[in-house]
């Protein structure tokens, strides 16, 4: 990775390539589309009502100029070209030369949290009240290159930007999950200290020894400070591993034991074997991000928790640039001892020795808060899946395949008979349609009582998962809630609500029919003279049914932002530390 700088204008080095013509193949590609599909529909439709030929031809060129011409106005006027001179200690906002101390806040907007990458943009604001924006994760846009970071790292650094927001890093945390989770952005503030050292992170994770010198240079001596400290504070992570291990004294050899004892290998979950049969350890999953055994069940309900709230545990800096590792620690500092008390406390609960492997980049006052949350992972690996689900997960399960099982019949039949009637049609007997009508609509009927008892399966085992999680929690104390519950418990309540399917079918069953009921209804009312009653029954059944379904949907909503609300809370600071990552 090159450490070179970027594009220059008039003295400015420019960060990030201008969206435009970073963007401009895409531009094409997806105009060329859209303009394709929307003028051979509009074409078609003024063909077919006043009968001109070839108007797609005239149409699809229109639409393409307009749908390209709308996305690079767009472009061009949300992301408008930012450099920095740092010789002169000017920015270039928006066409305009400022001072790098007019620029006072910044803050990260993550938009669309439900792609795999969200796409993250960073917002400048002057003292005069204008705005910039740097794209940093483009999601389908380019992305800023790595080698930008030097001179972003420059504007940052010469900005006006507080070091420290004053905003509590797991509140920020809590709040992005929070809106994660009902698939909105998030704006977060960023801290100069903060921002910077997450920039240095980033560098590192790259291995480029120059880019990372160039970002520490261009930071100044900020960026030397944060520096420093995190490499102090690494080597003292280094010497206190050392010294615990060196505390341990090497087991004497038996007399009758010639043998000597061979410390077990370090591992990465609970392994549980007979005591009578020896267990072999394998150790080779050494992946950074990859902490946790291929097989642990607790891992795996992380990551399942980090497909929900499409943040990666432990490991996606997507949306790390921001106030997180120093802030903490100087507000630790501030607040006094009751802090580092609850991190004496996690330290006492796994003890120096643990031998799980952390990612590096975790920063060592998080690791024994990190190593007391695996630890509470090892207590209930065992608990996937709850003992007290099994018997509602496997009805759930059989009705699931009742369902393929039925739709796999109703389509062989649709099928078989439209080829056997081409092929064999004067050897079908007279009533192989009613056979085959009677085979669908069984198999339909069928599926629909499936389906439904597989639903109140499922919201059986949602209801038992989340009663015993609750009662888990509530024999742990007051330190086990402020850790919050381990992800394979916790994941019953980032899931459906109990009863979702229910609610849905519901829901979707009162609003649909009683939105047909009412029109149907209404038609019949014309003439009552000779239908009599049945128009207005009708409608008034009709309303009725759409009420239900009406309130059946402002239930299932307020469930499911209640569970979400309960799911913030009960994931304590771990769940609020994973979202300011």
């Amino acid at each position: 990775m090159s450490a070179a700088p970027g594009p220059t204008n008039d003295g400015f080095t420019m960060i990030g390539r201008p969206p435009v013509q970073a963007n401009l193949v895409l531009i094409v590609i997806l105009s060329g589309i859209l303009g394709g599909v929307l003028g051979w529909i509009t074409g078609s439709v003024i063909d077919g009502i006043f009968d001109i030929a070839r108007t797609a031809l005239i149409v699809i060129p229109v639409f393409f100029v307009i749908t390209a011409g709308i996305c690079l106005s767009y472009l061009r006027t949300a992301f408008r070209p930012v450099g920095v001179d740092v010789g002169r200690g000017t920015a270039l906002l928006r066409g305009e030369t400022i001072p790098l101390r007019s620029i006072v806040s910044g803050e990260l907007l993550t938009r669309n949290p439900a792609a795999t990458t969200p796409a993250l943009s960073l917002r400048l604001t002057t003292d005069t009240g204008a705005r910039a924006r740097i794209i940093v994760n483009g999601g389908w846009l380019r992305s800023l290159p790595t080698s930008d970071l030097v001179p972003l790292v420059a504007l940052i650094a010469g900005s006006g930007i507080p070091d420290d927001t004053g905003q509590d890093p797991l509140d920020v945390g809590r709040e992005r999950i929070s809106r994660s989770l009902a698939g909105k952005g998030s704006d977060v503030m960023i801290g100069r200290r903060g921002f910077i050292a997450d920039c240095i992170a980033a560098t590192e994770s790259t291995g480029d020894v120059k880019l990372l010198e160039a970002v520490v240079q261009a930071a100044g001596p900020l960026g030397r400070s944060i520096r420093d400290e995190a490499m102090r504070a690494a080597q003292g992570a280094v010497e206190d591993v050392v010294r615990a291990h060196q505390d341990i004294a090497p087991a004497a050899p038996e007399a009758s034991n010639p043998t000597p004892l061979v410390p077990p290998a370090p591992q990465y979950g609970s392994v549980v074997a007979d005591e009578d049969e020896a267990t072999a350890v394998d150790d080779d999953d050494t992946d950074d991000d990859r902490f946790r055994r291929p097989d642990d069940p607790a891992r795996l309900a992380a990551e399942q928790i980090g497909d929900r709230v499409h943040l990666d545990k432990l490991g996606d800096r997507n949306g790390a640039l921001g106030n997180r590792d120093t802030e903490r620690a100087n507000r630790d500092a501030e607040r006094g001892d009751g802090d580092l008390e609850r991190v004496d406390r996690d330290a006492e609960r796994v003890g120096p020795d643990d031998g799980r492997e952390l990612p590096s980049w975790i920063p060592p006052q998080d690791r024994a808060r990190v190593r007391s949350w695996l630890a509470d992972d090892d207590e209930v690996v065992h608990l996937q899946p709850i003992p007290e689900t099994v018997g509602a997960r496997t009805l759930r399960k059989v009705c699931d395949r009742i369902l393929i099982g039925l739709a796999g019949i109703g389509l062989l039949a649709i099928f078989g008979a439209a080829i056997a009637e081409g092929v064999i049609d004067s050897l079908l007997p007279s009533d192989a349609n009613a056979l085959v009508a009677v085979a669908v609509v069984g198999s339909a009927l069928l599926a629909f009582v499936a389906w439904i008892v597989g639903g109140i399966a499922r919201a059986r085992e949602i209801h038992v998962a989340q009663r015993f999680s609750l009662e888990w929690l509530e024999r742990r104390g007051p330190e086990q809630r402020r850790r919050g519950l381990p992800p394979v418990l916790l994941q019953h309540f980032l899931g459906p609500i109990p009863a979702s399917r229910l609610f849905a079918a519901g829901a979707y069953f009162g609003t649909c029919v009683g939105g047909v009921g009412v029109l149907a209804g209404a038609l019949l009312s014309i003439d009552p003279e000779e239908l009599g009653a049945t128009g207005p029954i009708m409608l008034g059944v009709s309303l009725v049914l759409t009420a239900v379904g009406t309130v059946l949907f402002v239930v299932r909503w307020r469930r499911v932002k209640r569970q979400r609300a309960l799911a913030i809370e009960l994931g304590g600071e771990r769940l609020a530390y994973l979202g300011n990552l």
